[in-house]
């Protein structure tokens, strides 16, 4: 049975450590006490997670040129509404670009939730 508080000290700061035969102990980080070996809990197996898009944890813009060429790369930004804002701004340059304009611009989300394939027997 897994407690919330140490029989020997009361302290409330306990943990969990594996022990032989893939079972569980509890402790306490406050005193030696170690309790019983357990059947561990049975977990929910997660398949979804959010994870980082970019290089540096933000959005990120990407310009194209009328014909679809990469003309600008954008810093990373800790906002969408920053993001955004630069973004405009090097589209409406692209408006007065007689040679390239006008732009196109995607805008790269900071992170994005994917779902895994589960694998088992």
């Amino acid at each position: 049975m897994k407690l919330t508080a140490c029989p020997k000290c009361e302290s409330a700061s306990l943990g969990d450590q594996w022990v032989r035969g893939r079972r569980l102990q509890q402790y306490c980080h406050s005193c030696d006490w170690r309790g019983e070996d357990r059947v561990p809990e049975q977990l929910e197996i997660k398949t979804k997670k959010v994870v980082a898009v970019g290089r540096f944890y933000g959005f990120e813009y990407e310009v194209f040129d009328r014909f679809g060429h990469l003309s600008i790369s954008s810093r990373t930004y800790a906002t969408e509404t920053e993001a955004v804002q630069q973004l405009k701004r090097d589209l409406e340059r692209g408006k007065k670009d007689e040679q390239a304009g006008p732009y196109t611009a995607v805008l790269w989300p900071a992170q994005v939730e994917v779902e895994g394939e589960v694998f088992d027997e």
